[in-house]
């Protein structure tokens, strides 16, 4: 792989780490790294790793700096990931507004303290359902290049003890009318969908496998579709890792 589409080198906040993820990407032979640190969000509470409240701009300029600082030995793309949620359409239209975007990546992180999801009172399939059903609202909103870990809630659940990947449970089969929508949509709209190697290094399964699982990239086949990859890196170490297996995947998936 040539390029790595998603990373968080949090820009404004951790400025010194961007030189790192530069450094490490050079090192591996990429030819393009994609900075997509989160966007700022009230509805989340918290402010780790995200682009600063009233500062989009900022970031994007800071990246177009770092951008033209490097750009004769590696390209930087200005990116940023949007937590999508449909009563805060606004918000998230104001963050587009204000920046200069390459592409945005739409994320589903109900998990959040905030979007009002109690674990200890919801089953994973229902969980997995509301998940899927957001990212079909982020695909219809059309605000979206690439939709990414379409299926997080793996890892969600792995945090609360409960490794879905020793249960049986296949998404392909409890939400295929679902998903098939989802990739209908996706097509029609030209948005790409991302396979993400971060639980190849996070290891919250018995058997690590990217993001989406291949049972659900087996009704993805289906759709004419894009396809990015990304390593969905916090630390520099972990810029462009897994990349390559995540290609692997998808050529055994015949796409």
């Amino acid at each position: 792989m040539k390029k790595d589409c998603h990373t968080h080198p949090n820009v404004l906040n951790n400025p010194a780490q961007t030189d790192s993820f530069i450094q490490k990407a050079v090192s591996l032979g990429l030819d393009e790294i994609y900075f997509t640190d989160h966007m700022p969000y009230s509805l989340t509470g918290y402010e780790y790793d995200r682009i600063p409240a009233g500062r989009v701009g900022d970031y994007c300029k800071k990246v177009r700096d770092i951008g033209e600082k490097y750009k004769d030995i590696i390209t930087v793309r200005c990116g940023i990931e949007i937590d999508f949620h449909p009563d805060y359409t606004r918000e998230i239209e104001s963050v587009l507004e204000a920046g200069d975007f390459d592409y945005v990546l739409g994320s589903s992180h109900l998990h959040i303290s905030g979007y009002g999801y109690d674990f200890s009172k919801i089953s994973a399939e229902e969980y997995a359902e509301a998940v899927l059903k957001n990212y079909l609202c982020a695909a219809r909103s059309g605000y979206f290049s690439i939709l990414t870990h379409l299926d997080y809630y793996r890892r969600t659940f792995s945090e609360l003890g409960r490794d879905l990947s020793k249960t049986g449970f296949d998404a392909s089969k409890m939400f295929e009318p679902l998903l098939r929508e989802l990739f209908s949509e996706m097509e029609k709209r030209g948005t790409a969908l991302e396979i993400n190697a971060a639980p190849l290094y996070q290891s919250f399964e018995s058997e690590p496998l990217p993001y989406p699982h291949p049972t659900i990239l087996s009704v993805a086949k289906d759709y004419d579709l894009r396809y990015t990859y990304g390593s969905d890196a916090h630390t520099a170490d972990k810029v462009g890792y897994g990349l390559e297996k995540a290609s692997a995947i998808i050529k055994n998936q015949k796409i």
